[in-house]
């Protein structure tokens, strides 16, 4: 069985949705940051944090566990 590849840019898209939902803000209020100027560890954690779920969703449909 195939795996769907991870897209590579699931962590800037889950940065984005994130912007989106708050009005551009971080957590604690203040104007959230481009995703370039995050830095690498950041982007890094956006993006484990984004491919998790995804994989999470791949997993479950293959298992049937879609709604």
């Amino acid at each position: 069985m195939s795996q769907d590849p991870i897209p590579q840019d699931l962590g800037r898209r889950a940065y984005a949705a994130y912007g989106e939902v708050t009005g551009g803000r971080t957590h604690d209020g203040r104007a959230m940051p481009p995703w370039e100027e995050l830095g690498e560890e950041i982007q890094a954690a956006w993006t484990v944090a984004a491919s998790t779920i995804f994989q999470a969703g791949v997993d479950s449909s293959a298992h049937g566990g879609g709604r």
